[in-house]
């Protein structure tokens, strides 16, 4: 058996941070638009935290539109950006994770 060696991985980038929310698995999912400036639509990330693990979800490094918000994390939607982010089915990729272990 191969042994696993535990890394840190520090991912930056530019954003504001708009709110999080914690469920009741003690998950806090924290929203961040990465482009407020752009027209017509706003660009979010999220960082999940699920305590010995933490990730960046991106889609795919693209950032997720309102609706694409809407779909995968309904409480950011509905709590910070209102009744403009629906969710919606969309094509593509489903979305990227860029996984970082915090210790």
């Amino acid at each position: 058996m191969v042994a696993m060696e535990q890394q840190t991985v520090k991912v930056r980038f530019q954003g504001e941070q708009v709110g999080s929310h914690t469920d009741k698995k003690n998950t806090t999912y924290t929203l961040y638009n990465v482009a407020p400036d752009s027209v017509p639509d706003d660009l979010y990330v999220v960082h999940v935290d699920e305590g010995d693990e933490s990730w960046l979800e991106t889609n795919g490094d693209q950032g997720m539109s309102e609706g694409m918000l809407g779909t995968f994390f309904p409480e950011l939607a509905e709590d910070f950006v209102g009744e403009r982010a629906s969710p919606h089915n969309f094509g593509g990729d489903g979305g990227g994770a860029k996984h970082a272990n915090h210790r």
